[in-house]
C-alpha cells in the first residue's frame, strides 16, 4: 500500500506577490510528493485536517500586519490544543520584518523563514521533523534575487493570473518599509517570465497582470539592453490568445518606447497603474517620491497623447505628515483635473523604521480616515462620468464566472484590473458564454463603478 501523501495547508495573506510565491512554493510541494490545499486565515473556518500548515505573511502596513499575527495566533492555538496540524511554519514579509519577537511569542511555530526564501520554506516543510524547537531561516540582508524552480501551481482558479517580473525595490520613499523589508530591486530573468507565461497560457490563462514594486525598471539589474517593452514583445509573442496587463507602473519609468510599444502590441490593453502617492509636487517632496519634480500633468497628457484610449488608476496617501487644509484641497481639486479611472486611497499609517515615521505635522487619524474618504468621494463622480461614456460602446470583455442569484456573468475589459477595479455584468443566454472567453460586447448601461453589457449578435 503506498505511503500516504503529506496534507499541506497554505494560507496566503497579503499582495498578488505574495500569492505568486505560494504559487511557487505549492509547485515545489507538489513535485516532492505532497499534497497541498488552499487554507483559510481562520483555522475555525478549516474543514480539512493538514499535516503542516504555511503561513505567508504581509508586514507592509498596520493592518495587514495585524491580519498576520491573529493568523498565525489562530493556528498556533489550533495546534497547542488539538494537535493539528502537527507543523506550523510562518514565512515571509512579517516574519522577515520581527523574526525575534515571533518567535519569543509564538513557541508552537515550527520554523520561521523570511523573503525570498521559497527554496528553504520548501525544505524545511518536507524535511522529517526534529523536535527540540523552531527552525529559524531568516537572513540579516534580505534578498529577493532567488529564482525558483518550475512550474508553479495555481492556486486560484480563473482565467487571470498574475505574472511577478521583479521584487525588491530600489526606491526610497519617506513612507514606506519595502526596501527594508525586502531588499533591493531584483528582475526575474527573461527566460524564466517566458516559459511562466507559456505555461500559465496552456492551462487556460486568458490574461497576464503583470507586477512588481515597480515594472518599469525591469531589466535595469540585468541586462544592458533589455527592458520593458523588450519583455512586452516577447510576452506578446507567445502563442495564444491572451492580453496583458502593466500594474504598478512607476511615473518616472513610462518612457515613450514603453507606451509606443504598449500602443503597437494588439495584445497588450491600454491599462497603466501607476503609483502616484500625492497629486500635489510640495508633498511628493516630503514623500521623497522619485517622481517629484516630474509633473503629473505633462505625463498624464503624454501618455493620452501617445496611447490612445489610456485607461489610468492611480493610489494615493490621505494626511501624510505636513498635509494641511489648504494642501488637501488642493489635491482634491486636481484629482478631479486629472481625471482618473480608477483609485485606491490609503489613510496614511506611521511605519516602524521609515523615516516619515519621524516626522512633524501628522493629521488625527480621524482626519486621515475623513480625507480618504472625500478623495473617494471625489474620485466616484469622475468615475461614474467615465463609465456613462462607455455606454454604446463595443469592449472584448474576459467572462470570469456566473453568479448564481441575478444569472448575470462577472467579466472585465481593458478597463478593469482584477480585484481592484470595477465589474462589468453581462447578461447572456444559458450557454452562450463561458469562463475563460473572450466576448465581444455592447455596454448598455453604467453605474458608478460597474457597468451592463450584453453580447453582440453573431453574424
Amino acid at each position: 500500500m503506498p505511503a500516504k501523501k503529506p496534507r499541506i495547508g497554505l494560507v496566503t495573506l497579503g499582495c498578488d506577490k505574495n500569492t505568486v510565491d505560494m504559487e511557487h512554493v505549492a509547485g515545489a510541494l507538489a513535485r516532492r510528493g505532497c499534497e497541498v490545499r488552499v487554507a483559510p486565515m481562520d483555522p475555525d473556518e478549516c474543514r480539512q485536517d493538514f499535516d503542516a500548515v504555511v503561513v505567508l505573511t504581509c508586514g507592509f502596513i498596520a493592518d495587514a500586519k495585524i491580519q498576520s499575527v491573529e493568523s498565525l495566533v489562530a493556528w498556533a492555538e489550533r495546534k497547542k490544543a488539538t494537535g493539528r496540524p502537527a507543523r506550523l511554519y510562518a514565512a515571509g514579509c512579517l516574519v522577515q520584518r520581527h523574526p525575534g519577537e515571533l518567535q519569543k511569542e509564538l513557541p508552537e511555530v515550527d520554523g520561521w523563514v523570511g523573503v525570498g526564501q521559497v527554496a528553504d520554506l520548501v525544505a524545511s516543510v518536507t524535511r522529517p521533523p526534529a523536535g527540540g524547537g523552531c527552525a529559524a531561516l531568516v537572513r540579516a540582508r534580505p534578498s529577493m534575487d532567488e529564482v525558483p524552480a518550475q512550474p508553479r501551481l495555481r492556486l486560484e482558479s480563473g482565467p487571470s493570473a498574475w505574472l511577478k517580473i521583479a521584487d525588491g525595490c530600489n526606491h526610497r520613499c519617506a513612507f514606506c518599509a519595502i526596501p527594508a523589508i525586502k531588499g533591493p530591486f531584483a528582475s526575474l530573468p527573461r527566460e524564466f517570465l517566458l516559459r511562466e507565461a507559456r505555461s500559465l497560457v496552456r492551462q487556460g490563462v486568458r490574461e497576464l497582470n503583470l507586477i512588481a514594486q515597480d515594472i518599469t525598471a525591469y531589466g535595469n539589474d540585468l541586462y544592458p539592453d533589455y527592458r520593458l517593452p523588450e519583455l512586452l514583445r516577447d510576452l506578446c509573442a507567445v502563442p495564444g490568445d491572451f492580453r496583458v496587463r502593466c500594474l504598478y507602473a512607476y511615473p518616472g519609468g513610462i518612457t515613450d518606447r514603453l507606451l509606443d510599444v504598449m500602443a503597437g502590441e494588439g495584445k497588450v490593453v491600454p491599462y497603466l497603474d501607476i503609483p502616484l502617492q500625492h497629486l500635489v509636487p510640495e508633498m511628493l517632496k516630503k514623500m521623497r517620491r522619485p517622481s517629484a519634480t516630474l509633473g503629473t500633468a505633462r505625463l498624464l497628457s503624454r501618455i493620452r497623447k501617445r496611447l490612445p484610449g489610456a485607461v489610468l488608476r492611480t493610489t494615493l496617501i490621505a494626511g501624510f505628515p505636513g498635509e494641511t487644509r489648504e494642501i488637501f484641497r488642493e489635491a482634491v481639486s486636481l484629482l478631479k483635473e486629472y481625471r482618473f479611472h480608477w483609485l485606491g486611497v490609503f489613510a496614511y499609517s506611521p511605519e516602524e523604521g521609515t523615516p516619515a515615521e519621524r516626522f512633524p505635522d501628522l493629521p488625527t487619524e480621524s482626519t486621515r480616515e475623513r480625507r480618504r474618504l472625500r478623495l473617494l468621494e471625489a474620485q466616484a463622480a469622475v468615475t461614474a462620468e467615465l463609465n456613462a461614456a462607455r455606454v454604446g460602446a463595443v469592449e472584448r470583455l474576459l467572462v470570469e464566472h456566473r453568479e448564481p442569484e441575478s444569472g448575470l456573468w462577472q467579466c472585465r475589459g481593458p478597463f478593469e484590473a482584477p480585484e481592484v477595479d470595477g465589474t462589468i455584468w453581462l447578461s447572456a443566454a444559458p450557454g452562450a458564454v463561458a469562463a475563460g472567453d473572450f466576448v465581444d460586447a455592447r455596454i448598455t448601461a453604467s453605474g458608478i463603478y460597474d457597468v451592463f453589457a450584453s453580447p453582440l449578435p453573431e453574424g
